[in-house]
Protein backbone atom coordinates (compact mmCIF):
# COMPACT_ATOMS: atom_id res chain seq x y z
CA UNK A 1 0.00 0.00 0.00
CA UNK A 2 0.77 3.62 -0.69
CA UNK A 3 -0.17 6.69 0.37
CA UNK A 4 0.54 9.58 -1.25
CA UNK A 5 1.04 13.38 0.58
CA UNK A 6 0.02 16.47 -0.88
CA UNK A 7 -0.17 20.25 -0.05
CA UNK A 8 3.11 20.18 1.76
CA UNK A 9 4.93 23.95 1.10
CA UNK A 10 8.22 22.58 2.17
CA UNK A 11 9.53 22.06 6.12
CA UNK A 12 11.75 25.00 6.13
CA UNK A 13 7.76 26.15 7.86
CA UNK A 14 8.37 24.14 11.17
CA UNK A 15 4.18 24.25 11.37
CA UNK A 16 4.27 21.96 8.19
CA UNK A 17 7.07 19.61 9.88
CA UNK A 18 4.83 18.85 12.86
CA UNK A 19 2.17 17.78 10.61
CA UNK A 20 4.24 15.72 8.71
CA UNK A 21 6.05 14.38 10.35
CA UNK A 22 2.87 13.45 13.03
CA UNK A 23 1.12 12.21 9.51
CA UNK A 24 4.24 10.12 8.94
CA UNK A 25 4.94 8.14 12.52
CA UNK A 26 1.11 7.98 12.99
CA UNK A 27 0.14 6.00 9.59
CA UNK A 28 3.22 4.32 10.09
CA UNK A 29 2.11 2.67 13.58
CA UNK A 30 -0.94 1.46 11.96
CA UNK A 31 0.58 0.42 9.13
CA UNK A 32 3.74 -0.58 9.50
CA UNK A 33 4.81 -1.36 5.90
CA UNK A 34 3.26 1.88 4.24
CA UNK A 35 4.95 3.38 1.70
CA UNK A 36 4.64 7.36 0.95
CA UNK A 37 5.07 9.88 -1.54
CA UNK A 38 4.97 13.33 -0.79
CA UNK A 39 4.71 16.34 -3.36
CA UNK A 40 6.45 18.99 -1.40
CA UNK A 41 7.98 22.43 -3.08
CA UNK A 42 11.63 22.51 -1.41
CA UNK A 43 12.23 18.78 -2.20
CA UNK A 44 16.19 19.38 -1.26
CA UNK A 45 16.01 20.26 1.82
CA UNK A 46 13.19 18.23 2.84
CA UNK A 47 14.96 15.61 2.20
CA UNK A 48 17.81 16.08 4.46
CA UNK A 49 15.11 16.52 7.17
CA UNK A 50 12.81 13.75 6.11
CA UNK A 51 15.94 10.99 4.83
CA UNK A 52 15.47 9.00 8.50
CA UNK A 53 11.74 8.12 6.83
CA UNK A 54 12.91 6.15 3.41
CA UNK A 55 9.92 8.86 1.53
CA UNK A 56 9.69 9.36 -1.87
CA UNK A 57 9.89 12.66 -2.76
CA UNK A 58 8.57 14.71 -5.55
CA UNK A 59 8.79 18.60 -6.64
CA UNK A 60 5.54 20.23 -6.62
CA UNK A 61 7.36 22.89 -8.88
CA UNK A 62 7.73 20.18 -11.28
CA UNK A 63 4.28 19.46 -11.37
CA UNK A 64 3.00 23.11 -11.60
CA UNK A 65 2.75 23.45 -15.75
CA UNK A 66 -0.11 20.99 -15.41
CA UNK A 67 -2.86 23.19 -14.45
CA UNK A 68 -2.89 24.28 -18.29
CA UNK A 69 -3.89 20.80 -19.36
CA UNK A 70 -7.06 19.06 -19.60
CA UNK A 71 -7.19 15.66 -16.94
CA UNK A 72 -4.67 13.21 -17.52
CA UNK A 73 -7.41 10.74 -19.37
CA UNK A 74 -7.02 12.98 -22.05
CA UNK A 75 -5.55 11.55 -25.52
CA UNK A 76 -1.34 11.86 -24.45
CA UNK A 77 -0.69 13.25 -28.15
CA UNK A 78 -2.06 16.46 -27.06
CA UNK A 79 0.10 17.21 -24.57
CA UNK A 80 3.17 19.58 -25.91
CA UNK A 81 6.72 18.10 -25.40
CA UNK A 82 7.70 20.37 -22.40
CA UNK A 83 5.14 19.26 -20.39
CA UNK A 84 5.82 15.62 -20.64
CA UNK A 85 8.51 15.40 -17.59
CA UNK A 86 6.11 17.03 -15.30
CA UNK A 87 3.30 14.23 -16.48
CA UNK A 88 6.17 11.60 -15.68
CA UNK A 89 6.17 12.86 -12.31
CA UNK A 90 2.28 12.76 -11.79
CA UNK A 91 2.57 9.25 -12.75
CA UNK A 92 5.33 8.23 -10.58
CA UNK A 93 3.39 10.21 -8.00
CA UNK A 94 0.20 8.32 -8.27
CA UNK A 95 1.35 5.00 -9.25
CA UNK A 96 0.64 2.32 -6.98
CA UNK A 97 -1.23 4.89 -4.50
CA UNK A 98 -4.29 3.77 -2.42
CA UNK A 99 -4.75 7.03 -1.26
CA UNK A 100 -4.01 10.77 -1.52
CA UNK A 101 -3.84 12.59 1.45
CA UNK A 102 -4.14 16.85 1.24
CA UNK A 103 -2.24 18.25 4.14
CA UNK A 104 -1.36 21.75 5.17
CA UNK A 105 -3.31 22.68 7.74
CA UNK A 106 -5.30 26.25 5.87
CA UNK A 107 -4.36 26.03 2.07
CA UNK A 108 -7.75 25.48 1.13
CA UNK A 109 -9.09 29.31 1.56
CA UNK A 110 -9.42 32.45 0.13
CA UNK A 111 -6.18 33.78 2.19
CA UNK A 112 -3.12 32.64 -0.54
CA UNK A 113 -5.05 33.73 -3.67
CA UNK A 114 -6.97 31.99 -6.12
CA UNK A 115 -4.58 30.37 -8.40
CA UNK A 116 -2.40 29.04 -4.87
CA UNK A 117 -6.27 27.36 -4.31
CA UNK A 118 -6.53 25.77 -7.85
CA UNK A 119 -2.79 24.68 -7.58
CA UNK A 120 -3.15 22.68 -4.50
CA UNK A 121 -6.29 21.43 -5.83
CA UNK A 122 -4.84 20.09 -8.93
CA UNK A 123 -3.02 16.90 -7.80
CA UNK A 124 -5.98 15.92 -5.91
CA UNK A 125 -8.11 16.01 -9.27
CA UNK A 126 -5.39 13.76 -11.15
CA UNK A 127 -5.91 11.17 -8.30
CA UNK A 128 -9.91 11.54 -8.21
CA UNK A 129 -9.51 10.69 -12.02
CA UNK A 130 -6.86 7.93 -11.88
CA UNK A 131 -9.55 6.29 -8.75
CA UNK A 132 -7.01 7.02 -6.22
CA UNK A 133 -9.71 7.74 -3.01
CA UNK A 134 -8.75 11.38 -1.99
CA UNK A 135 -8.63 12.43 2.21
CA UNK A 136 -8.65 15.97 3.13
CA UNK A 137 -6.41 15.73 6.21
CA UNK A 138 -7.07 18.08 9.43
CA UNK A 139 -8.12 21.10 7.79
CA UNK A 140 -9.17 24.75 8.37
CA UNK A 141 -11.77 25.38 5.55
CA UNK A 142 -12.35 28.69 3.85
CA UNK A 143 -14.29 30.90 4.34
CA UNK A 144 -14.27 31.38 0.91
CA UNK A 145 -14.62 35.12 -0.64
CA UNK A 146 -17.08 34.21 -3.58
CA UNK A 147 -18.82 31.24 -4.59
CA UNK A 148 -16.65 30.36 -7.25
CA UNK A 149 -14.01 30.08 -4.92
CA UNK A 150 -16.30 27.82 -3.11
CA UNK A 151 -16.98 26.08 -5.92
CA UNK A 152 -13.85 25.02 -7.05
CA UNK A 153 -12.93 23.28 -3.72
CA UNK A 154 -16.42 21.48 -3.54
CA UNK A 155 -15.88 20.02 -7.39
CA UNK A 156 -13.23 18.03 -5.78
CA UNK A 157 -14.52 17.85 -1.79
CA UNK A 158 -17.69 16.27 -3.19
CA UNK A 159 -15.91 12.89 -4.80
CA UNK A 160 -13.59 12.90 -1.98
CA UNK A 161 -13.59 9.71 0.52
CA UNK A 162 -12.98 11.76 3.63
CA UNK A 163 -12.53 15.40 4.91
CA UNK A 164 -11.39 15.91 8.29
CA UNK A 165 -11.50 19.41 9.57
CA UNK A 166 -9.19 20.67 12.88
CA UNK A 167 -11.90 23.14 14.31
CA UNK A 168 -15.89 23.36 14.86
CA UNK A 169 -15.96 26.65 12.70
CA UNK A 170 -14.91 24.72 9.97
CA UNK A 171 -17.09 22.11 10.25
CA UNK A 172 -20.10 24.20 10.60
CA UNK A 173 -18.99 26.44 7.60
CA UNK A 174 -18.33 22.83 5.60
CA UNK A 175 -21.52 21.01 6.44
CA UNK A 176 -23.91 24.04 6.89
CA UNK A 177 -22.88 26.57 4.54
CA UNK A 178 -21.29 24.90 2.02
CA UNK A 179 -23.67 21.56 2.61
CA UNK A 180 -21.12 19.11 2.42
CA UNK A 181 -22.48 15.62 3.85
CA UNK A 182 -21.58 14.96 7.14
CA UNK A 183 -21.11 11.11 6.42
CA UNK A 184 -17.68 12.15 4.61
CA UNK A 185 -16.74 15.10 6.93
CA UNK A 186 -15.74 14.44 10.54
CA UNK A 187 -14.73 16.78 13.50
CA UNK A 188 -11.20 16.11 14.54
CA UNK A 189 -7.34 17.92 15.65
CA UNK A 190 -4.82 19.27 14.15
CA UNK A 191 -2.06 16.55 13.81
CA UNK A 192 0.72 18.81 15.49
CA UNK A 193 -0.98 17.80 19.01
CA UNK A 194 0.19 14.80 18.67
CA UNK A 195 4.16 16.07 17.97
CA UNK A 196 6.70 14.90 20.84
CA UNK A 197 8.33 17.59 22.17
CA UNK A 198 12.27 16.51 22.23
CA UNK A 199 13.31 14.68 25.16
CA UNK A 200 13.93 16.43 28.42
CA UNK A 201 17.53 16.30 28.36
CA UNK A 202 17.81 18.00 24.89
CA UNK A 203 15.64 20.59 26.30
CA UNK A 204 17.48 21.65 29.54
CA UNK A 205 20.49 21.81 27.44
CA UNK A 206 18.47 23.71 24.66
CA UNK A 207 17.61 26.47 27.45
CA UNK A 208 21.55 26.47 28.53
CA UNK A 209 22.49 27.07 25.23
CA UNK A 210 20.43 29.83 25.04
CA UNK A 211 21.12 31.49 28.54
CA UNK A 212 17.45 30.83 30.05
CA UNK A 213 17.33 31.66 33.73
CA UNK A 214 16.02 28.81 35.43
CA UNK A 215 14.85 31.75 38.28
CA UNK A 216 12.93 33.96 36.16
CA UNK A 217 9.31 33.48 34.16
CA UNK A 218 10.35 32.32 29.78
CA UNK A 219 7.60 33.95 27.64
CA UNK A 220 7.77 32.29 23.99
CA UNK A 221 6.82 34.53 20.94
CA UNK A 222 6.43 33.17 17.39
CA UNK A 223 7.12 36.24 15.46
CA UNK A 224 6.09 36.05 11.61
CA UNK A 225 7.91 37.66 8.91
CA UNK A 226 5.13 36.73 6.23
CA UNK A 227 1.92 38.00 8.47
CA UNK A 228 1.32 41.99 7.48
CA UNK A 229 1.70 40.28 3.79
CA UNK A 230 -0.89 38.05 4.54
CA UNK A 231 -3.40 40.86 6.02
CA UNK A 232 -2.52 43.76 4.10
CA UNK A 233 -0.98 45.64 7.31
CA UNK A 234 1.98 47.77 8.35
CA UNK A 235 5.01 46.29 8.51
CA UNK A 236 6.89 48.78 10.35
CA UNK A 237 3.73 49.48 12.74
CA UNK A 238 4.44 45.61 13.48
CA UNK A 239 7.79 46.09 14.50
CA UNK A 240 7.37 48.88 16.86
CA UNK A 241 4.17 47.36 18.32
CA UNK A 242 6.30 44.08 18.92
CA UNK A 243 9.69 46.27 20.24
CA UNK A 244 6.50 47.88 23.14
CA UNK A 245 5.31 44.67 23.69
CA UNK A 246 8.87 42.91 24.61
CA UNK A 247 9.53 45.72 26.08
CA UNK A 248 6.52 45.25 28.78
CA UNK A 249 7.25 41.80 29.27
CA UNK A 250 10.86 42.52 29.91
CA UNK A 251 10.03 45.31 32.81
CA UNK A 252 6.50 44.45 34.12
CA UNK A 253 6.66 40.79 34.00
CA UNK A 254 10.14 40.39 35.32
CA UNK A 255 10.30 38.18 32.20
CA UNK A 256 12.76 36.42 29.50
CA UNK A 257 11.77 36.22 25.84
CA UNK A 258 12.48 33.63 23.57
CA UNK A 259 12.10 34.07 20.08
CA UNK A 260 10.66 31.36 18.38
CA UNK A 261 11.05 32.21 14.19
CA UNK A 262 8.72 29.10 12.66
CA UNK A 263 10.04 29.46 9.31
CA UNK A 264 12.85 29.80 7.82
CA UNK A 265 11.80 30.46 4.03
CA UNK A 266 14.00 31.34 1.21
CA UNK A 267 11.83 34.15 0.19
CA UNK A 268 13.00 36.76 2.57
CA UNK A 269 9.29 38.27 2.95
CA UNK A 270 8.51 35.27 4.93
CA UNK A 271 11.47 34.08 6.61
CA UNK A 272 10.71 34.89 10.30
CA UNK A 273 15.02 35.04 10.86
CA UNK A 274 14.93 38.42 9.28
CA UNK A 275 11.81 39.68 11.73
CA UNK A 276 14.11 38.33 14.46
CA UNK A 277 16.98 39.75 13.82
CA UNK A 278 15.60 43.28 13.50
CA UNK A 279 13.99 42.90 16.64
CA UNK A 280 17.03 42.22 18.45
CA UNK A 281 19.11 45.14 16.70
CA UNK A 282 16.38 47.50 17.85
CA UNK A 283 16.38 46.29 21.62
CA UNK A 284 20.14 46.77 21.56
CA UNK A 285 20.82 42.63 21.75
CA UNK A 286 19.74 42.42 24.82
CA UNK A 287 20.45 39.49 26.89
CA UNK A 288 17.35 38.84 28.09
CA UNK A 289 15.37 38.58 24.49
CA UNK A 290 17.61 35.21 23.13
CA UNK A 291 16.76 33.96 19.65
CA UNK A 292 16.51 30.27 19.08
CA UNK A 293 18.17 30.22 15.89
CA UNK A 294 19.47 27.06 15.00
CA UNK A 295 17.89 24.66 12.03
CA UNK A 296 15.97 23.45 14.97
CA UNK A 297 13.18 20.78 14.53
CA UNK A 298 9.74 21.06 15.24
CA UNK A 299 10.04 19.07 18.14
CA UNK A 300 13.06 20.92 19.69
CA UNK A 301 11.00 24.20 19.35
CA UNK A 302 8.06 22.54 20.84
CA UNK A 303 10.26 21.47 24.07
CA UNK A 304 11.59 24.89 24.20
CA UNK A 305 8.12 26.04 24.20
CA UNK A 306 6.93 23.77 26.27
CA UNK A 307 9.01 25.18 29.31
CA UNK A 308 7.93 28.56 29.10
CA UNK A 309 5.23 30.61 31.31
CA UNK A 310 3.43 31.94 28.24
CA UNK A 311 3.16 31.75 24.32
CA UNK A 312 2.25 34.79 22.13
CA UNK A 313 2.61 33.57 18.66
CA UNK A 314 1.55 34.98 14.81
CA UNK A 315 2.67 31.54 13.62
CA UNK A 316 -0.41 28.58 14.44
CA UNK A 317 1.64 25.92 14.83
CA UNK A 318 4.36 27.26 17.16
CA UNK A 319 0.73 28.25 19.17
CA UNK A 320 -0.10 24.76 19.02
CA UNK A 321 3.27 23.58 20.58
CA UNK A 322 2.05 26.03 23.32
CA UNK A 323 -1.48 24.57 23.74
CA UNK A 324 -0.66 21.26 23.28
CA UNK A 325 2.12 21.50 26.07
CA UNK A 326 -0.48 23.03 28.64
CA UNK A 327 1.15 26.42 28.31
CA UNK A 328 -0.74 29.30 28.30
CA UNK A 329 -1.05 30.80 24.96
CA UNK A 330 -2.32 34.06 22.54
CA UNK A 331 -2.76 33.48 19.02
CA UNK A 332 -2.66 36.42 16.99
CA UNK A 333 -4.68 35.26 13.77
CA UNK A 334 -5.66 36.63 10.66
CA UNK A 335 -8.34 33.90 9.63
CA UNK A 336 -10.80 31.37 11.21
CA UNK A 337 -8.03 28.58 12.18
CA UNK A 338 -7.19 30.67 15.18
CA UNK A 339 -10.49 31.29 16.67
CA UNK A 340 -11.82 27.79 15.46
CA UNK A 341 -9.09 26.12 17.68
CA UNK A 342 -8.81 28.07 20.63
CA UNK A 343 -12.59 27.84 20.94
CA UNK A 344 -12.37 24.08 20.55
CA UNK A 345 -9.83 23.99 23.21
CA UNK A 346 -10.90 26.76 25.56
CA UNK A 347 -14.19 27.60 24.79
CA UNK A 348 -15.61 30.61 23.12
CA UNK A 349 -16.22 32.39 26.80
CA UNK A 350 -12.76 31.89 27.77
CA UNK A 351 -11.45 33.01 24.10
CA UNK A 352 -12.79 36.03 24.34
CA UNK A 353 -11.75 37.23 27.47
CA UNK A 354 -8.55 38.16 26.25
CA UNK A 355 -7.25 35.22 24.61
CA UNK A 356 -7.41 35.86 21.02
CA UNK A 357 -6.64 39.24 19.08
CA UNK A 358 -6.66 39.68 15.38
CA UNK A 359 -3.19 40.59 13.59
CA UNK A 360 -5.48 44.35 13.10
CA UNK A 361 -6.02 44.26 16.80
CA UNK A 362 -2.22 43.44 17.20
CA UNK A 363 -1.36 46.84 15.77
CA UNK A 364 -2.27 48.98 18.30
CA UNK A 365 0.22 49.14 20.63
CA UNK A 366 -2.49 49.76 24.22
CA UNK A 367 -4.54 47.05 22.69
CA UNK A 368 -1.62 44.59 22.22
CA UNK A 369 0.30 45.05 25.66
CA UNK A 370 -3.42 44.87 27.32
CA UNK A 371 -4.65 41.52 25.89
CA UNK A 372 -0.99 40.09 26.65
CA UNK A 373 -1.45 41.07 30.71
CA UNK A 374 -4.77 39.67 30.33
CA UNK A 375 -3.27 36.27 29.29
CA UNK A 376 -0.47 36.35 31.54
CA UNK A 377 -2.66 37.20 34.73
CA UNK A 378 -4.78 34.30 33.19
CA UNK A 379 -1.97 32.07 32.78
CA UNK A 380 -2.50 29.46 35.13
CA UNK A 381 -5.95 29.03 35.53
CA UNK A 382 -5.39 28.81 31.55
CA UNK A 383 -2.93 26.05 31.90
CA UNK A 384 -5.34 24.05 34.11
CA UNK A 385 -7.68 23.87 31.76
CA UNK A 386 -5.89 23.15 29.15
CA UNK A 387 -4.67 19.91 30.62
CA UNK A 388 -7.83 19.26 31.49
CA UNK A 389 -8.96 18.80 27.63
CA UNK A 390 -6.11 17.72 25.71
CA UNK A 391 -6.72 14.12 26.36
CA UNK A 392 -10.20 14.73 24.76
CA UNK A 393 -8.41 16.63 21.54
CA UNK A 394 -5.37 14.05 21.15
CA UNK A 395 -8.09 11.63 20.74
CA UNK A 396 -9.39 13.48 18.28
CA UNK A 397 -6.25 13.94 16.28
CA UNK A 398 -5.58 9.98 16.60
CA UNK A 399 -9.00 9.82 14.74
CA UNK A 400 -7.47 11.19 11.56
CA UNK A 401 -5.43 8.08 11.32
CA UNK A 402 -7.78 5.60 12.39
CA UNK A 403 -10.09 6.63 10.15
CA UNK A 404 -7.21 6.48 7.18
CA UNK A 405 -6.48 3.35 8.28
CA UNK A 406 -10.14 1.93 7.45
CA UNK A 407 -9.68 3.65 4.11
CA UNK A 408 -6.42 1.69 3.79
CA UNK A 409 -7.89 -1.41 4.96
Amino acid sequence: MKAVITGITGLRNRGVEAMVVTTIEQLRQLQPKLAMSILTETLDYDEVRLQQYNIDLISDGSLRPLHKLQRWRNNLSQFYKPIAPAYKDMLRLLDGASVAIASGGDIFSSDYGVNFLKRQLQPLEYALDAGVPVVFLAQSIGPFKTQAEAEIWLNVARRSKLVTVREGFSYKYVTKDLGLSSDIVKHTADPAFLLPPAPPEIVANLRKLYNINPDRPLVALGISQGICRYTRTDYEQHIKVWCQVIKMILDEFGAQVILIPHVHDYRPHNDDRILAGQLQRLLNFDPRVQLAGAEHTASEFKGLISTCDLVVSERMHAAIAGLSSGVCTLPIGYSVKAEGIMTDLLGAEMVHQGLLISAQQFLDIDTACNTIRSAWQQRQQVSAHLNSVLPEIKQRTATNFDLIAQILA
